[in-house]
């Protein structure tokens, strides 16, 4: 990727916009450029903008966002950065913009705008703002922090952790080489084995506390719950005979209100109909009235029509005349107006002519005013013209005569110093030649340190050797001892899974816990079949006895019956014997006065049969015996007595019969009610045992099937439950044997499966010894690898060792053999410029002799032939006078060079004088000769201007043409238009007159027409009325009534009628209902004595309810908890070996700290790195390699191939050395964030502050070897050095106000440009 344009606008302190065109070429030539400027000019706010095109986000503020956008320049309104960018040949143009609202400074931020296109098409590829940064990443194939990290190289973070110490190594590569996520995931594995160890904890915890009944205490509760579950429903059963009962009352009770109610209620709804009766006989004439409504309506329009079209037709006839007279006027107004447009029209023809002659003058006269007008401003431009140019002509000649003395002076300094011309050449050559002598010098001093070193080191190695050979022999043994326990574990294992492998075991523990599951449902069921068998058995056994009971009272009651029937016959025989005694005794003195043949006063029967002789009456008595008569009255007294006795001891009996009839009947309606109770719950209590039984043989039938594939072990235990047959009456006898069997089987298969855990446990158990046996035998063997390896390293070091010391001979003969030629070369270059024949165009800070020099390379030749290596502090003292030699060739250059561009700078200014001169010359002739020629044509216009307005006012006087013509058309257009509404006015008359005759013949006709279909509809009507029985017309309209009257009443009239009919079936209803009810009676007992047994029952059952609660709240809680164990235990298995994963992930990469992962990422990184850093190092110089410490992850070493290979620490490194490693590690970086996409533009952010000037000059033969493989390579930077090397700079300067500007090659202000892409 390369970058070729840069556009931004309003970005930080860089107001405006700007344009940076890359592709110029002073960037293509050069390769190199500095982005310089002041601290806080706005230098790197140019890489900004490039990410923001690409990413919509910058290093130093993040994303940019639509409602934070702290990047925009104060006080703008909207700010964008674009840039052009090439990839595999193809160039796209990446957009990002912003505005605020209506783009003033103070207006709300809007949505932000970034799109990507192509340059050669303008296509727009993407252009949504949540799509378009990962479109670029992709096409890029970098994302943001690869990108900064691929092109903004951290040169300057590589040399802080070059000098750093160990302990601070870490934080600096996690920053520039993005390793913090390991360390994240190395904290995150350690919190995720803490928390599985919790989880597991808890879940151990959870068993511990949970509490579990005996069986003897289960069992127990069980036959308690029995028991209660029985006595409960005996009480429900009571209960509900109890509620039927007083269900009955309240019905009865209710039953009698509703017909009161309802008695009431059909009162009413008569008394209503009654009343409405006038109302119904008004609906009944307004219905009749309504059948013959729509005939009257017809006859009131026709009525309504014939008035109408009467008035009408009268109407026309009184404005016919009226119209006529109209139509006489305007005819002869018409006829005035149209003599008045004849004479308007004339006046107009005539005038035309001479107007049109006045304006061909006035034309004439307004054309030359115009044209002497142009002359006399062309006159006057002429005069200031010539005045001007004299004037200029003079300043240049001045200006010539000055510009070619100095241009003399300049070419007698180029002929004096000839030798100055091969200034350039000659410096490049000095400069190559005086660093290489600088660098072979420092080779050689370090060499011979170097030598010594390696012959100390070969001693130490030695030793180091032989105490490492010695420590191999103890590991291998102690590995061959740790192999043989091992061997032994693993045939214990062996044996414990000979017969059933571990997977099996499992397996059938498992199968066991199913197995064990549908046993206890099974147990259950079966516990549920006995209770059902026993309440069966015991209503099988009550029938027989209710049946019989039921025989004897019904027995009972019909003997009861039949002695009531005939006490109630004696009883009334008795009340008719005792009222005949008392009517006697009443009529007694009437018989005895009764005689014959005169008429009784009772009946007037003329015989009395009985007179003498009642059968009532004593006849022993006379009527003078008056004692006798006494006593026979007493008699009479007493037999009333007797009788009234009798049928009182009767009464009784029947009291006492019908109350014992009584409790027969309601102890027969209570045990048929048992008996049909019964007999209706032992059909569900059958079908609930039939149900149960397929429940058991079902679970039964599933410990058998072919797909279980259960062991042989399991299916012997379990092969006992085959007893339990499918006949539910044998099951039901040998419930208890059933249950026994069940638990047996539960029993044996627990114990199995506890035998099976023992072994799982003890082969898990030397699992885990045998891990840890291998963990250390792994960890041992590695430890041998390492002795080994460093063993091999010894070896290696030792050859190694003895090579580089005679490398390093070899290397210190071939220095000497390069310096000699070196020594001649700059030589030759300093006797050819002799500070001494300059000293005049010198500045120079220390005096430099060229005795000195000469003397200082005549030694160091010396030295050379004589092979004798010279110290840093020798040979610095001769380097210096060389430094001194090229500051002051440096120097020379810079003046030749202002020299050679002076000269070309008074050359083309004389050049451009003469040309001046010659120019305005011949331009000052040119404008005298116009002048006066002007002149001459200015005194001709004015003479024919006065003679064309002589001529005007000899035609039209001073009168305006436009207002003359404008006047006459004027009356021409007012007659015309007088003409039109004149005609329209009597058009309109006329027309009128036509149509008032037209409708007067027409409104004939219709009336005719009305008045016949007026007289047959008052026919029709007159013949209803009479069928209607309707007096008249007026008796219909009095008995017409309104539509919503009309409604109401007949609205009334059925509801009314509803009323009366919902009355009485309610009424009929409820006498039906009550007399079936006491038809049926259920009891005779008092309704609040039961009432209180109602709510003792309730009470019984409710206690009842709460003990059966408890007690099966208590068993599901055993259950539930039985199953909260199993589960948990499966949990906590699970939880096992989870943990154990995250247990041997934590081993691995796992730390509280982070560090562990975190270590060991960086150190594959930085391996990877160094590898590119390498790859890099190469293209940049033969002499250095680096190589990763084995010691210390994070240590690195450079071998120095110009000291024989030797080994040096970074921290001894020189400020270029520094500088060249640093950047190679930066440009590995860069590969490795890149993926190894081609990327070639490179920025360089400071970094160069702390350099010298001969480090400077190394870093930048770097940096110009790297642009031979076609980088474009950008250093921002404020060092001044750095800019006075680099030619092609773009500068960022600060101005008023804290606002910033760019110049430099191909950077430019886009001034008054519009945003094409904003819309």
């Amino acid at each position: 990727m390369r970058l070729i344009e840069l556009r931004l606008k309003n970005l930080n302190s860089l107001k405006g916009e700007w344009h940076i065109d890359f592709s110029d070429p002073a960037f293509l030539n050069e390769g190199i450029f500095a982005i310089t400027g002041q601290t806080g000019a706005g230098k790197t706010t140019i890489l900004d903008a490039i990410c923001l095109a690409l990413y919509s986000q910058t290093p130093r503020l993040g994303d940019i966002t639509g409602s934070t956008n702290e990047i925009m320049t104060q006080g703008t309104g909207e700010c964008s950065a674009e840039v052009i960018i090439e990839i595999d040949s193809k160039r796209y143009q990446c957009y990002w913009y912003q505005h605020r609202a209506h783009k003033k400074a103070k207006g709300n931020l809007l949505p932000i705008r970034h799109e990507i296109s192509e340059v050669k098409t303008g296509k727009i590829l993407e252009e949504k703002k949540s799509k378009t940064s990962a479109y670029i990443q992709d096409l890029i194939g970098m994302d943001f922090n690869q990108f900064t990290r691929s092109i903004m190289l951290a040169q300057g973070s590589f040399a802080a952790f070059l000098k750093s110490d160990i302990g601070d190594r870490a934080a600096i590569l996690e920053k520039i080489t993005g390793t913090a996520i390991y360390a994240k995931i190395s904290l995150n594995v350690h919190e995720k084995k803490r928390f599985e160890e919790e989880i597991l904890g808890k879940l151990q915890a959870g068993v511990n506390s949970l509490s579990l009944l005996s069986f003897e205490d289960e069992k127990l509760l069980v036959a308690e719950l029995q028991t209660l579950n029985q006595q409960q429903s005996k009480q429900r059963k009571t209960f509900k005979t109890l509620s039927e009962q007083l269900q009955w009352l309240d019905n009865v009770q209710q039953l009698q209100q509703n017909i009161l109610t309802y008695q009431n209620d059909f009162a009413s709804a008569q008394q209503a109909q009654r009343a409405f009766t006038p109302e119904a006989q008004r609906l009944d004439i307004a219905n009749k009235a309504l059948e013959i409504d729509s005939q009257f309506r017809e006859l009131s329009y026709s009525r309504e029509s014939v008035k109408r079209l009467g008035f009408e037709q009268q109407e026309l006839l009184n404005k016919i005349p009226t119209q006529q007279e109209a139509l006489a006027q305007a005819t002869t107004h018409l006829d005035n107006i149209n003599t008045i447009q004849k004479q308007a029209t004339d006046n107009l023809q005539t005038t035309l002519p001479i107007i049109a002659k006045t304006r061909e003058l006035d034309a004439e006269i307004k054309q030359h005013s115009h044209s002497l007008a142009d002359d006399n401003q062309r006159k006057d431009v002429l005069v200031n013209n010539t005045q001007r140019l004299r004037q200029e002509i003079a300043s240049h000649g001045q200006t010539e005569q000055e510009t070619k003395a100095q241009l003399s002076s300049i070419e007698k300094y180029f002929s004096d110093y000839e030798e100055l011309n091969d200034l350039d050449t000659d410096m490049a050559t000095f400069d190559s030649s005086c660093r290489r002598l600088v660098v072979l010098l420092e080779d050689n001093v370090s060499l011979a340190a170097d030598k010594l070193a390696h012959d100390n080191q070969s001693s130490q190695l030695q030793a180091h050797f032989d105490k490492l050979s010695k420590q191999q022999d103890a590991d291998k043994l102690l590995i061959t001892e740790q192999r043989e326990q091992l061997v032994s574990l693993q045939q214990q294992q062996v044996a414990l899974i000979e017969k059933q492998s571990l997977a099996s075991m499992r397996g059938e523990q498992e199968q066991v816990d199913q197995i064990n599951t549908q046993i206890a449902q099974a147990s259950f069921k079966l516990q549920q079949l006995s209770e059902l068998a026993s309440q069966i058995k015991k209503t099988n056994l009550s029938l027989p006895t209710l049946t019989e009971e039921l025989t004897t009272l019904a027995g009972l009651i019909a003997s009861h019956q039949s002695d009531i029937q005939d006490a109630k016959l004696k009883r009334q025989e008795k009340q008719e014997h005792l009222n005949l005694l008392q009517k006697v005794a009443g009529l007694e003195d009437y018989i005895t006065e009764l005689e014959d043949g005169l008429p009784c006063p009772l009946c007037g029967a003329h015989e009395h049969p009985y007179g003498k002789h009642h059968p009532l009456l004593d006849n022993s008595h006379t009527d003078d015996d008056n004692a006798e008569q006494n006593q026979s009255s007493t008699i009479k007294q007493t037999k009333t007595q007797q009788t009234q006795q009798q049928i009182t001891e009767l009464e009784t009996v029947i009291d006492n019969l019908e109350q014992a009839l009584s409790a027969y009947n309601i102890q027969y309606a209570t045990k048929k009610e048992t008996l049909n109770n019964q007999e209706q719950q032992l059909a569900p209590l059958q079908q609930q045992s039939k149900i149960l039984h397929g429940d058991i043989q079902s679970y039964i039938a599933s410990l058998f099937e072919a797909e279980n594939n259960y062991s042989e072990a399991i299916t012997a235990i379990i092969n006992p439950l085959t007893q339990i047959g499918d006949d539910i009456n044998a099951i039901i006898t040998n419930i208890d044997h059933c249950l026994s069997l069940l638990d047996t089987v539960k029993h044996n298969l627990t114990e199995h499966k506890q035998s099976l855990k023992t072994i799982v446990v003890e082969y898990e158990h030397l699992i885990e010894s045998a891990t840890k046996l291998s963990t250390a035998i792994e960890t041992d063997e590695k430890q041998q690898q390492a002795l080994s390896h460093d063993i091999n390293n010894l070896t290696t070091d030792i050859k190694l060792n003895s090579q580089k010391i005679d490398g390093i001979k070899d290397k210190i003969a071939a220095n000497f053999s390069e310096l000699a030629p070196l020594m001649t070369t700059v030589s030759s270059l300093t006797h050819k410029y002799p500070a001494d024949t300059y000293k005049e165009h010198l500045n120079l800070t220390i005096a430099l002799n060229t005795a000195d020099l000469s003397d200082s390379l005549k030694q160091l030749g010396n030295s050379f032939d004589e092979q004798t290596v010279i110290d840093s502090a020798d040979y610095d003292r001769h380097i210096e006078k060389l430094r001194q030699q090229r500051s002051a060739l440096n120097q020379l250059k810079r003046q030749f060079n202002e020299q050679k561009d002076r000269q070309q700078q008074l050359t083309n200014s004389l050049s451009s004088l003469t040309a001046q001169i010659e120019t305005k010359q011949a331009q000052l002739s040119n404008d005298e000769a116009a002048l006066k020629e002007l002149e001459n044509l200015v005194a001709h216009k004015t003479k024919a201007i006065e003679q064309l307005k002589q001529n005007r006012r000899e035609i039209f006087a001073d009168k305006n043409t436009d207002n003359e013509e404008n006047q006459l058309r004027r009356a021409v257009d007012e007659a015309k238009a007088k003409q039109v509404v004149a005609q329209r006015q009597l058009d309109t008359v006329q027309q009128t007159l036509e149509q008032l005759t037209a409708r007067e013949l027409q409104l004939d006709t219709e009336l005719q027409a009305a008045m016949s279909t007026l007289n047959t509809q008052q026919s029709t009507f007159t013949h209803l009325l009479a069928e209607s029985q309707f007096v008249d017309e007026a008796a219909f309209v009095s008995a017409r009534l309104p539509k919503e009257e009309r409604e109401s009443l007949q609205t009334r009239k059925l509801a009314i009628d509803n009323a009366l009919h919902q009355a009485k079936l309610q009424l009929d209803s409820t006498q039906q209902a009550l007399e079936q009810k006491l038809a049926n009676p259920m009891t005779d007992e008092d309704r609040e004595i039961l009432a209180g047994q109602h709510h003792q029952i309730q009470i019984d059952i409710d206690e009842l309810s709460q003990k059966i609660g408890a007690i099966d709240q208590k068993l599901k809680d055993n259950d539930s908890q039985k199953g909260q164990q199993a589960a948990q235990l499966i949990a906590i298995n699970e939880q096992k070996q989870k943990l154990q994963v995250w247990q041997q992930l934590h081993t691995l990469i796992g730390s509280a700290d982070g560090k562990k992962y975190r270590t060991f990422a960086q150190g594959l990184t930085f391996e990877v790195m160094i590898s590119h850093a390498n790859t890099q190092l190469q293209r940049m110089s033969d002499r250095y390699l680096l190589i990763h410490d084995d010691s210390n992850p994070l240590e690195l070493n450079v071998i120095d191939n110009y000291q024989g290979g030797d080994i040096r620490s970074t921290k001894n490194l020189s400020g270029g050395e520094g500088f060249i490693i640093s950047l190679a590690l930066a440009l590995g970086l860069s590969q490795m964030a890149s993926h190894n996409i081609r990327v070639d533009s490179l920025f360089l952010d400071e970094g160069f502050g702390t350099l010298d000037e001969e480090s400077l000059d190394i870093a930048l033969d770097t940096l110009t070897s790297l642009q031979q493989e076609g980088k474009l390579i950008g250093i921002i930077s404020h060092v001044q050095a750095l800019k006075d090397r680099i030619l092609t700079q773009i500068k960022v300067e600060k101005l008023s106000g804290g606002f910033s500007q760019i110049s430099g090659q191909g950077c430019r202000r886009v001034v008054n440009a519009t945003n094409e892409k904003v819309s």
